[in-house]
């Protein structure tokens, strides 16, 4: 009898859950982990300690992460469905109200109609509308999901709003769940961090602020920038798109995260279950992950890293599936490519568990592909 058929078990015609990393030493007991995982060898199971039986931190990026798409389907006529299937996400409508703006202001090129007075371009899911972006740019389709993706942007943050070259100032949508519309727009400067600011609610107000910002120094048109900041308030509130707006409503947030942008999981305050703070203070961890770098990752800190990865599979056989998100972050945040195999596993994970597996595939897509630059097709 082969050993999956074993005590009466019978292996389904097609199981679509990944499959648990133990394999037949599972330890794990919730009914909830073995829901979202499947066993396809799980024979006669044995008691283990935690720390023993917990999976080491990998060594190596996978050559191909789990999910890759390699595929190449047609692109959808309807552009915001092009976007979607380019980008895994939908784009609100003061995205597509503010291509608008730009057509009226350079016809002939509203991706470059701020560049004069701002050094702003449009970039990202802006390129599909400019007709820039399509399936013939890229040999697979994970290679549009880092499509002017910077190093420091996790996959909750598209940018849209490309600025100065050296020092990489970018703004894009940020957004808490794939299957929601932003929170809010954000800026990162990647040549100096991983910090994410909140910058406005719609990319109308974030234009006005922009153009607030120029207008205080000496050295630029202002006559020009005036001129813009009217057509921008005019064209707004023909649109119904406030100037004033500094985010969508959001739930508060479980921790402030090292990027900043703050975590948003779902979490039963009754029942104290969706998230856990993690067994290390923001300083420690921060004084931990800064011992890793590119090309030495052995030593007692990976021990302690190997830890906390105990922890959070711990936390996510109680459902606090937050904290391994928030773990995850804070690894991606450090920028070692060591630390990559890792980030991988652990935020993969934690986005398949919290039902965000777009998030899942981007962040493995923009590993294989990261690097200080933007990736940009074409």
């Amino acid at each position: 009898m082969p050993k999956d058929r074993a005590h009466g078990q019978k292996r389904p015609a097609k199981d679509d859950r990944p499959p648990c990393k133990y394999g037949s030493k599972c330890y794990r007991k919730s009914t909830d982990h073995k829901k979202n995982f499947r066993h396809p060898e799980m024979g006669l199971q044995r008691d283990a300690g935690v720390s023993q039986d917990a999976p080491p931190v990998d060594d190596k990026v996978p050559e191909k992460p789990t999910g890759e798409d390699s595929s190449l389907p047609d692109s959808p006529g309807d552009v915001r469905e092009s976007i979607k299937q380019k980008f895994l996400v939908e784009m609100p409508e003061d995205f597509y109200d503010f291509w608008d703006f730009c057509c009226s202001l350079k016809k002939e090129s509203p991706s470059d109609a701020l560049y004069e007075l701002l050094h702003l371009r449009l970039v990202g899911p802006f390129d599909v509308l400019a007709g820039k972006l399509t399936n013939k740019k890229a040999s697979m389709s994970d290679d549009f999901l880092c499509h002017w993706r910077y190093f420091y942007d996790p996959p909750e943050m598209q940018t849209v709003l490309s600025g100065d070259d050296k020092t990489m100032y970018h703004i894009g949508y940020f957004r808490d769940d794939p299957e929601e519309m932003p929170v809010f727009l954000a800026s990162n400067v990647a040549s100096e961090g991983c910090k994410i600011v909140k910058v406005a609610g719609n990319l109308f107000a974030v234009l006005s602020k922009e153009i607030s910002k120029a207008l205080k120094k000496c050295d630029n048109p202002q006559a020009k920038l005036r001129k813009l900041n009217g057509a921008l308030v005019e064209f707004a509130e023909k649109k119904g798109h406030s100037l004033l707006e500094s985010s969508k409503e959001r739930p508060k947030p479980q921790s402030a995260t090292f990027h900043g942008a703050g975590l948003v999981v779902p979490y039963d305050s009754k029942m104290g279950v969706g998230y856990r703070k993690l067994p290390l203070s923001d300083t420690d961890l921060k004084k931990l992950l800064a011992k890793f770098s590119d090309d030495r990752e052995e030593g007692a800190h990976k021990d302690r890293l190997q830890e906390l990865v105990t922890w959070i599979h711990i936390a996510n056989d109680e459902c606090d599936y937050g904290m391994g998100l928030e773990f995850s972050i804070a690894l991606f945040c450090a920028g070692h490519a060591s630390l990559h195999p890792s980030v991988n596993m652990l935020g993969g994970l934690a986005y398949k568990l919290l039902r965000r597996e777009p998030f899942a595939r981007i962040l493995s897509a923009h590993l294989k592909r990261r690097n200080k630059s933007p990736y940009v097709l074409g």
